[in-house]
């Protein structure tokens, strides 16, 4: 028996292994292997300071979450940004005239289709209408 204890002495100690592993490798229980390593006066040190290595190791970790959550967010943010950059630079772009349905698709924002009339109507209430656009656009 002496020379399991010192076997998981030695692999918890030396080796750095968990109670769980050590477990395994030597084939008894957990808390015969705690019953063994309490005994050791470098016990309540050692485990201190695998106490302190993880949470280290855990805050590195949570850090880490958190500055690719961040960055997925400010791109997320950054490609809608994009998107009603390009929404509205169609809307104010005056370089030709438009057709009726192109004038709808560009300006979708402020055009709504009305089921009972079955057309695409200006919403008046979103912004105010230009004199060159239509109050309604047949679909």
């Amino acid at each position: 028996m002496n020379g399991k204890k010192e076997e998981i002495t030695v692999l918890y100690f030396q080796e750095g292994k968990s109670l769980t592993e050590i477990s395994e490798l030597v084939g008894v229980s957990i808390s015969y292997i705690s019953k063994i390593l309490r005994k050791d006066a470098r016990y309540a040190e050692e485990k201190e300071n695998r106490k302190a290595n993880n949470l280290a190791q855990r805050r590195k970790k949570q850090k880490k979450l958190i500055y690719a959550n961040r960055k997925n967010k400010i791109d997320l943010t950054y490609a809608v940004l994009l998107k009603q950059h390009e929404q509205d630079t169609k809307e104010l772009s005056k370089t030709s005239k438009l057709g009726d349905l192109a004038l709808r698709k560009w300006c979708s924002s402020v055009y709504k289709y009305n089921n009972k009339k079955k057309r695409y109507v200006f919403n008046a209430g979103s912004a105010l209408k230009p004199a060159d656009f239509p109050s309604y656009i047949k679909a």
